[in-house]
């Protein structure tokens, strides 16, 4: 494992690439952790999943050593929220967030295929499509989220549209970190699972990327921020729109986005579906809806951009 500090201070670890022929299945935790994978869940469900990953990455996955940028103009993080019958709302989040009621989260898995994206209207629009822990800030004392997804920046002048994806894994409130080297293109599927230690009180979590499109995979280790420890009270599968100099930036037009594989595991081994939880609706200022959660399966969370519409 090589150890990096980062700008700020933060501490991030990389991880040895796997032998071609590596197999997680024989293999020791100790050997798991030395190459960044996932511990090989007891669910036979979850194991299942882990043997059609490892099937794909034996046959087609290159893993890279991650390189770094940290972001420091791109804020998001924890929210504030009300629930009314079920449904969450405020200004950033839309998706699902479920909560544990057996133990603490200490991991939770999520796919999902990069969108593509307009800006509604001319300069700059952002969004990003993550997995976490943590973050919803009525149910916990102190603001964190632990987590990680794909940042989307797109400008429009004139009829001329750019956009740019970077995968990012972010331990709030600690900036966001982009890998700079793990391409990530809209139509990609993306699969991630974030491990944390041991649940609550945990200072070290694991990140894992695949990129099942490209054929590229990478895993960071990341220390908490100072004096923050995760509580694993929440698990959440989000597009969020993100904050700059203390304003809200216009949502990315980003159509649609299908989390699949929406399940958090607890420190009891409960398994926790996203449809046992509550679908989040944002707005914008004005109030008006901007994008739409919606449980349309126990594990799959549906987030529609609907603009600047009437509720």
């Amino acid at each position: 494992m090589k150890h990096v500090t980062l700008e700020g201070g933060i501490k991030v670890a990389t991880f040895k690439k796997p032998p071609f022929d590596f197999n997680p299945f024989a293999a020791s935790e100790a050997e798991l952790r030395m190459y960044g994978l996932p511990l090989v869940p007891d669910d036979p469900r979850h194991r299942a999943r882990y043997q059609r990953v490892v099937n794909h990455m034996r046959r087609k996955l290159t893993f890279v050593e991650p390189t770094f940028r940290v972001n420091r103009d791109r804020f998001h993080g924890p929210r504030r929220r009300a629930v009314v019958a079920g449904t969450e709302e405020g200004t950033s989040w839309s998706g699902a967030v479920v909560q544990s009621s057996s133990g603490s989260f200490r991991w939770i898995q999520g796919d999902f295929v990069v969108p593509n994206v307009d800006a509604p209207s001319e300069g700059n629009a952002k969004c990003a499509v993550w997995i976490g822990l943590d973050g919803d800030t009525q149910l916990q004392d102190g603001a964190q989220v632990f987590q990680a997804g794909v940042f989307i920046d797109v400008n429009r002048n004139g009829s001329s549209i750019q956009a740019t994806f970077e995968a990012f894994w972010e331990w709030f409130p600690d900036p966001a970190v982009t890998i700079t080297n793990f391409a990530v293109n809209p139509g990609d599927m993306i699969t991630m699972v974030l491990c944390s230690t041991q649940g609550a009180g945990s200072t070290e979590g694991t990140v894992f990327f695949a990129n099942r499109t490209t054929g590229i995979g990478t895993s960071v280790a990341l220390t908490a921020p100072q004096n923050v420890a995760l509580r694993g009270g929440t698990a959440e599968w989000i597009v969020e729109t993100l904050m700059s100099n203390g304003a809200q930036i216009e949502l990315a037009d980003y159509g649609e986005v299908f989390f699949s594989e929406c399940e958090a595991v607890t420190t009891s081994g409960n398994i926790v579906d996203a449809g046992s939880g509550n679908n989040i609706v944002a707005f914008d200022t004005q109030g008006n809806v901007i994008s739409r959660g919606n449980l349309v399966a126990p594990t799959i969370v549906q987030c529609v951009y609907t603009g600047a519409l009437p509720a």
